[in-house]
């Protein structure tokens, strides 16, 4: 059930403008430039708001390469409304922007080592799952910077514009390729720990990070040279 302040929120925010939601900034996380985009904390009447914006990115980028982001996200969160663990779509300001959710945590590389309970791992793979079962994968968890620590100390996963959803139909390739994508977000918990809090691996935890996934070279190789390109071609050098 959601609750009236989250209703609130998302009445109050469907009724601002671009320009009244500006207005109502009240920090930057993130500053754009080149590929990356704008995000700002907006205070809403019932809590803050993150506003993701390509609209100063660089030029090539932000008239190519942002709009399908943005569109991706959106459908990645449309996709998730409900799962415990994903911020809120609020809503798509227009095809540069998106205004989604605050989740007060922090990401869980710059925790110190051996921070992280068992517990936390055991909710993160269950939150991947669910996310799983709602036809997205996201592509983009290795780092660990996507995922949040929040201040109840429950796993948050953000930014899903590399994500990939799960075709439609019965394509036996499609479903295939889409289950490479989804053992690629599970190992990445396995990354995690071994990083975070190795003391908490077991036996069985160890052998699957000795197995590497079939197609894990290949698709960081491509994932690399994508983002290169793309960044190469449509944003400026500095």
């Amino acid at each position: 059930m959601v609750d009236e302040a989250h209703k609130t929120v998302s009445a109050s925010a469907q009724d601002m403008s671009r320009e009244g939601l500006e207005n109502r900034c009240v920090g930057i996380l993130k500053t754009a430039g080149g590929s990356r985009p704008d995000l700002k904390l907006v205070e809403t009447e019932c809590g803050p708001a993150v506003l993701k914006d390509y609209r100063r990115s660089d030029p090539l980028f932000r008239a190519i390469v942002g709009p399908i982001l943005i569109r991706r996200e959106r459908g990645a969160l449309l996709r998730l409304t409900g799962v415990q663990g994903v911020p809120r779509l609020i809503r798509a300001v227009d095809r540069h922007a998106l205004l989604i959710e605050h989740v007060d945590g922090a990401p869980v590389r710059s925790v110190p080592q051996g921070s992280l309970p068992q517990q936390f791992f055991v909710q993160l793979e269950d939150l991947i799952r669910r996310m799983h079962q709602a036809g997205v994968a996201h592509c983009d968890l290795r780092t660990g910077g996507n995922i949040m620590i929040g201040g109840d100390g429950r796993p948050y996963i953000i930014d899903f514009a590399s994500c990939v959803f799960r075709g439609r139909g019965l394509n036996p390739f499609i479903r295939w390729l889409f289950g490479q994508f989804q053992r690629g977000d599970l190992h990445a918990v396995l990354l995690l720990k071994k990083r975070a809090s190795p003391d908490l691996l077991t036996p069985e935890d160890k052998a699957a990070l000795a197995r590497s996934l079939p197609f894990e070279r290949p698709a960081v190789f491509i994932g690399k040279s994508v983002r290169n390109l793309t960044r190469r071609l449509l944003t400026r050098r500095r």
